[in-house]
C-alpha cells in the first residue's frame, strides 16, 4: 500500500509519500491542530480518522452492546444519521464550528465497536464452518480477532497487567486479584483506547493522532506505536507531536516541519536529511523557539549546567566533544532559512593560536578566555565567594592561598604545559600543508620540507617560555587560567577551601549549589567575564 497524504506547501496542495507514517512536529502554537484537521479534510474518499489530543478516559461500567454497523458510524461520525455518513462528514463528531480540537467522550463507542467487530468476525467464522460442513470439507481455522490483537499487543507493552475484554465489559488482573477497567491507571486506560482506535479503523484509511504520547512513559509510548504500525500496514499515520522523543522513535516516517501558522497559511517544510546530523537533534532544535548555543560536554556536564545560567536566552544543546560542536554549529548556521535562529557554538580554549580563534568565530564558534570550562570555577571572584560562604575570617589570606596553590600546581608540570602550548602551535602551522600543481612525490616532499623550515622550533618555544615566565613573574591569576590546561585543578583547591576530601568534586557542586541562591547573580556576573559576549537577536 502507498502512504499519502495532502499538506499546503507553498500553499500548494501537495502530495507527500511515506513508507507508512508522517510525523508533524512544531512549537506549540504553530497550528499543527488545525494542519491535521486539513488533512483530515483533504484525504481521498474521506478515508481519515482524527483522535483528539483531549480525550475523555472513562471506562464505562459495561460495555453498550450495538450492531456492527451501527457502532462503526457511530465511532466514525459520532452519530448514525445516513445523509451525514454518506457524505463522510465529520461535522456532528466534531461540532460544526471550527473543529479543528474538543474533548472527544467516545469510550463507549470504541469498545461498543471492539465487540461488534469481534463478533462479526465470529459470525464470519461461524458461517464459513457451516458452508464447509454442507459441502464436506475441512473447517476453516478460527479467525483471530480485534480483541485477540488487542490482548497480543497489551501482552508485549505491558506484560505485568492482564486486560480482559469478555462479557461487555473491560477487566484486569494484576498477580491474580482481578479488577474493572475503570481502575487502570491514565497510562493503561491511553493505551487502550489508542490501541482499540488503531485497530477498529478500517484498512485504507489515513489516521491522524493528535499527541500520540500523552499519558504515556516512553518506553510504552515508543513499543506501542511500534506494535500498532506492525499490526495496521494497511493504514497510514499521521502523529502530531511536539515530543521530540517520539519524533525520533518514528525512525522511517517522513518528518514535516510546521514553522507557523498565520491564521490562513501554514509555513511547512519537510524535515531535511543533513550529512551528519542526527535526525534528533534537528526535531530538537526545530522544536524549541530559542536561539541555540551548542556547547561540549553532556546533559549534566559543567559544561551545561554553567552555560544554561549564563546564557539564560539561549537553547544549550551539549553535544560531547569539541568536534561535535563545531560539526553542529556550522551545519545548522547553513540552514538559517529552515530555522530563523541564530546558531552558536562555544568551545574551550585548549592551546588554540590566535589565528584558530579568529576563525572559528567567522563561523560563529566563539572559544572560551580561559584553557577550558573547569577554570570557571577557579577565577578569583567566585573563589572569593566560596571562600565567603566558608566564613573565613580572613578573606583575602584565604583567596591568596588559593591563587599560590594554582600556581604552585602549574610549576609542577611547568614543561608539560610549555610543550603542549608549542604542540598546538606546530599542529595549527602544519594544517597549512598544500599540494602544488605539479602532483608529483616529489613536490609532495619538497613542500613538506619547506613548510617544515618555517617553523622556527627555538623561536617558537623561547616565545612561549617568556610569555609563561612573565605570568608567573607578575603573579598574572587570570593569564594563568587562561594557559593552565588541567581539568581537575578545580578539585584540587577544595582542601585549600577547607572542604571535605571525602567528595571526588565537592567544591563544584557548591558552585553549582549556590546557583540557586542569592549569590547566583554575583557568580555568574564573575563568570560572564571570562565567557565570550554573544549577541542574542530574537528569532524571526
Amino acid at each position: 500500500m502507498e502512504h499519502r497524504i495532502k499538506l499546503p506547501i507553498n500553499g500548494i496542495k501537495s502530495e507527500i509519500l511515506s513508507n507508512q507514517s508522517f510525523v508533524i512536529i512544531g512549537a506549540n502554537g504553530s497550528g499543527k491542530s488545525r494542519l491535521g484537521k486539513y488533512i483530515e479534510d483533504n484525504t481521498s474518499d474521506g478515508n481519515s480518522y482524527r483522535i483528539s489530543a483531549q480525550r475523555a478516559l472513562t471506562i464505562p461500567d459495561f460495555v453498550s452492546l450495538k450492531s456492527f454497523e451501527e457502532a462503526s458510524d457511530l465511532l466514525l461520525y459520532g452519530t448514525t444519521n445516513k445523509n451525514t455518513i454518506e457524505q463522510k462528514n465529520k461535522g456532528f463528531k466534531w461540532g460544526w464550528d471550527g473543529y479543528e480540537n474538543k474533548l472527544i467522550d467516545d469510550f463507549d463507542n470504541l469498545l461498543s465497536s471492539v465487540f461488534a467487530l469481534k463478533n462479526k468476525e465470529n459470525d464470519k467464522f461461524v458461517q464459513a464452518c457451516k458452508e464447509n460442513e454442507r459441502l464436506g470439507i475441512q473447517h476453516p481455522n478460527a479467525p483471530i480477532t480485534i480483541i485477540d490483537r488487542i490482548i497480543e499487543i497489551w501482552t508485549n507493552i505491558m506484560p505485568h497487567r492482564e486486560i480482559i475484554l469478555a462479557d461487555a465489559k473491560v477487566a484486569a488482573k494484576h498477580h491474580g486479584v482481578e479488577y474493572h477497567g475503570r481502575n487502570l491507571s491514565d497510562g493503561e486506560r491511553v493505551a487502550l483506547y489508542l490501541l482499540a482506535q488503531s485497530l477498529c479503523v478500517p484498512d485504507g484509511y489515513v489516521i491522524i493522532v493528535d499527541e500520540p504520547e500523552i499519558h504515556l512513559h516512553k518506553s510504552v509510548m515508543i513499543k506501542l506505536w511500534d506494535s500498532i504500525e506492525e499490526y495496521c500496514p494497511n493504514k497510514t499515520f499521521v502523529y502530531i507531536t511536539h515530543d521530540l522523543d517520539f519524533a525520533s522513535s518514528r525512525k522511517s516516517a517522513n518528518k514535516i516541519w510546521v514553522k507557523g501558522f498565520d491564521g490562513t497559511t501554514w509555513d511547512i517544510q519537510p524535515l531535511p536529511e543533513i550529512e551528519n546530523v542526527p535526525e534528533a537533534l534537528m526535531i530538537e532544535i526545530l522544536g524549541n523557539r530559542k536561539n541555540v548555543l551548542f556547547v561540549e560536554g553532556e546533559k549534566g556536564s559543567y559544561d551545561f549546567e554553567l552555560y544554561k545560567y549564563i546564557y539564560p536566552n539561549f537553547y544549550v544543546v551539549p553535544c560531547g566533544s569539541c568536534s561535535a560542536v563545531i560539526q553542529n554549529t556550522k551545519a545548522f548556521r547553513s540552514m538559517r532559512t529552515l530555522h530563523n535562529l541564530d546558531i552558536y557554538g562555544i568551545i574551550d580554549h585548549d592551546y588554540r593560536t590566535d589565528c584558530e580563534v579568529e576563525n572559528y568565530s567567522n563561523d560563529g564558534i566563539y572559544v572560551l578566555d580561559i584553557a577550558e570550562i573547569e577554570n570557571l570555577f577557579c577565577v578569583e571572584g567566585v573563589v572569593r565567594i566560596i571562600a565567603q560562604n566558608q566564613a573565613y575570617p580572613d578573606l583575602e589570606d584565604k583567596v591568596k592561598t588559593v591563587k599560590d596553590f594554582v600556581f604552585e600546581a602549574f610549576q609542577q608540570e611547568y614543561d608539560n604545559q610549555l610543550c603542549s602550548i608549542c604542540e598546538r602551535e606546530i599542529q595549527h602551522k602544519l594544517k597549512n600543508y598544500q599540494k602544488t600543481n605539479r602532483n608529483t612525490q616529489q613536490d609532495l616532499k619538497e613542500q613538506l620540507d619547506s613548510l617544515v623550515s618555517k617553523i622556527n622550533i627555538a623561536e617558537l618555544y623561547s616565545t612561549t617560555k617568556n610569555k609563561l615566565d612573565n605570568i608567573i613573574h607578575n603573579k598574572d591569576y587570570d593569564s594563568l587560567l587562561r594557559i593552565f590546561n588541567r581539568k581537575n585543578i578545580h578539585k584540587r583547591i577544595s582542601k585549600q577551601l577547607g572542604l571535605s576530601s571525602t567528595e571526588e568534586d565537592n567544591y563544584a557542586q557548591l558552585v553549582l549549589r549556590l546557583l540557586n541562591t542569592d549569590k547566583k547573580e554575583s557568580i555568574i556576573s564573575i563568570m560572564s567575564g571570562f565567557t565570550p559576549n554573544i549577541p542574542n537577536r530574537t528569532p524571526v
